[in-house]
């Protein structure tokens, strides 16, 4: 990693995960008073942040607003963009801080893995699959 980079998290301050990529996490979990303010004081040193604080508009509001440091933030999940703008961040805000999106990452994987779908489909891969699973048992005389 960059030396000049100090990464801070504090997996205690967020919600469990309940599948992976999981954002937002468990909506049943919430912290005490006492880790809510360690997380926003962890949200206002930061110079940049991977993600929206809770995945909620009101959240990123407040942590432009509390951190003058603040220059950047990647939004991770699908809609980042409509998130900052429900924010209802002022131009001021909004140039200070730089907003970036993961937007079109996935876009080859999911178009080959349709592709892969459509071929599978055309060729009976499922009857294929069956047939190979049973002629490799009797090989092995099972």
């Amino acid at each position: 990693m960059e030396p000049r980079i100090d990464l801070v998290v504090d997996q205690a301050l967020l919600p469990p995960m309940r599948w992976p990529a999981d954002f937002a996490g468990d909506p049943a979990w919430r912290r005490t008073p006492r880790q809510q303010g360690a997380y926003e004081a962890l949200l206002d040193s930061a110079d940049a942040l991977y993600g929206i604080p809770d995945v909620d508009p009101t959240a990123l509001a407040r942590t432009v607003r509390a951190n003058p440091r603040l220059r950047w933030v990647h939004t991770m999940a699908a809609g980042g963009g409509s998130q900052v703008k429900a924010a209802g961040l002022g131009a001021a805000e909004l140039d200070r801080v730089a907003f970036t999106t993961s937007a079109g990452v996935h876009g080859q994987p999911l178009a080959e893995f349709a592709l892969f779908g459509v071929l599978a489909g055309a060729k009976d891969l499922p009857a294929w699959a069956v047939s190979s699973a049973l002629a490799s048992g009797a090989a092995a005389g099972r």
